[in-house]
């Protein structure tokens, strides 16, 4: 199965969308913000397909393919855990492993600062879970 591959002009343009934690040739990284926003409109009746042009993402770039991808990635994260994370991986991976994979890259110092906002908010979101967790073990409900 052949993949269709972003040039380096097509990661600009998406990386220019707020609701894109990162891009690499392959993937696409959303934020919390916009799974969250797309299971509110999927659950309205929205289809993933308007949901992505009302927010700004170029169809013609991502392609059919892949607004099936980030509608199924997006609804199995949240029937899984309920929630969103922060950038790619699996729960178990820390902090650190979510940081974009396009770091190599140069980077201006307001990517660095959305990055590393976005990161303290991952560990925030860990450290409540985490809390609770610690809470109901001790109260033994």
């Amino acid at each position: 199965m052949s993949r269709k591959l972003f040039t380096e002009e097509q990661q600009q343009l998406l990386r220019q969308n707020p609701y894109i934690y990162s891009v690499t040739e392959t993937r696409i990284t959303l934020t919390k913000e916009f799974k969250e926003i797309f299971m509110t409109a999927y659950k309205a009746g929205e289809s993933p397909r308007k949901i992505l042009e009302d927010h700004g993402f170029d169809i013609s770039i991502i392609g059919e393919r892949r607004i099936w991808s980030i509608s199924q990635h997006i609804r199995t994260e949240y029937q899984k855990y309920g929630e969103f994370h922060e950038g790619y991986g699996s729960r178990g991976t820390s902090a650190a492993h979510s940081v974009p994979a396009d770091t190599d890259t140069q980077v201006s110092e307001a990517d660095e600062i959305r990055q590393l906002r976005h990161e303290v908010d991952y560990l925030k979101q860990e450290m409540e879970f985490l809390k609770k967790i610690s809470s109901i073990r001790t109260t033994g409900k």
